[in-house]
Order: structure tokens, then C-alpha cells, then sequence
């Protein structure tokens, strides 16, 4: 199941209710029946799997499940995606939301923008190897794990001595 970060009223706070019902309600009914609740709970969902497709590059997309940032690029996409759905020419503030949150999405998982209010991934935190005199052993200089930090760094200098 997609990690999703908005709901209908996200979408609506964006815009108009008005809008929204005009591109979902297929029976004309002036109103939205559960079948047209979930055309809007799709184009949720798409929006979500596309800017998780950018996000799980750099994070675990499920942390980032109370993020503001997140939660409004998740309506701004959905709410394109439905002012498309009976149109080719969404209203002009939309596309100008979608194309400035897609581009956001590519710096951000090209690492050149920080994701607002998120913490860095692991991989990208600074880690530290303490090292160990041992004069009985052969291999004198060992990593002291028990007060290095991050990923095993035992691990890294193993390969790149095999490198060499």
C-alpha cells in the first residue's frame, strides 16, 4: 500500500470545493457519491507513489508520514491530477504547484534540497571511526566499535583493503 500524506480536505483547502466536484462528479449529481470519493482517494494515492518514487531515494518514505511539506505536495499533485481528468488544460496556479513541487522533488532526491522539516537520511550523516592500538596482534590498528559511530566501519576498511 502507497504511503499517502494528504486527505480530501488538504485538496480542498487548495482549491475550490466547487472545482473538485466539477472534475469528479460523473453523475452529475452536484454532489460527491462514494464511488466519486474514490476516484479522489486514486488520484491521491498516484500523487503519493509519484513523489515516493523521488522520496525513497533518500528516506524511509513512512517517517515522513506527518510532514507538512509532504502533505501539501501530495494535494498540490492530486489536485492536478484531478483538474486533468476531464481537461488537458488544468487551471494555470495548479500546473504552476505541480511543476515547482516535481522540481523540488528532483533536487530533493538528487540530494541538492533539503526536504523542509525532516530529518537527514542515515546514509548521509556523518559518522565517525575510533581506532585501537593492539601491539599483540598483527594487525596493530583496529577500529574500536564500541565508540564509533554510524555503520560498521570495520566493515568499509575491510573492503577497501581487499580493493587495493
Amino acid at each position: 500500500m502507497t504511503t499517502t500524506y494528504c486527505t480530501k480536505a488538504d485538496i480542498d483547502a487548495i482549491w475550490s470545493p466547487s472545482e473538485l466536484i466539477g472534475t469528479v462528479d460523473d453523475d452529475s449529481s452536484g454532489t460527491i457519491s462514494s464511488v466519486e470519493e474514490a476516484i479522489i482517494s486514486r488520484a491521491i494515492e498516484r500523487a503519493a507513489g509519484r513523489m515516493n518514487a523521488y522520496l525513497e531515494q533518500r528516506f524511509v518514505v513512512a517517517s515522513l508520514a506527518g510532514n507538512a511539506w509532504c502533505r501539501d505536495c501530495n494535494a498540490a499533485i492530486a489536485a492536478y491530477l484531478l483538474s486533468i481528468r476531464k481537461s488537458d488544460e488544468p487551471p494555470a496556479p495548479l500546473a504552476e504547484q505541480h511543476d515547482s513541487y516535481l522540481r523540488d522533488l528532483l533536487e530533493i532526491a538528487a540530494g541538492r534540497l533539503r526536504l523542509p522539516d525532516a530529518l537527514p537520511p542515515a546514509e548521509t550523516m556523518p559518522t565517525v571511526t575510533n581506532f585501537r592500538i593492539d601491539l599483540a596482534s598483527q594487525r596493530r590498528v583496529k577500529p574500536d566499535l564500541s565508540t564509533s559511530t554510524g555503520s560498521n566501519p570495520a566493515a568499509s576498511l575491510h573492503r577497501r583493503r581487499s580493493d587495493s
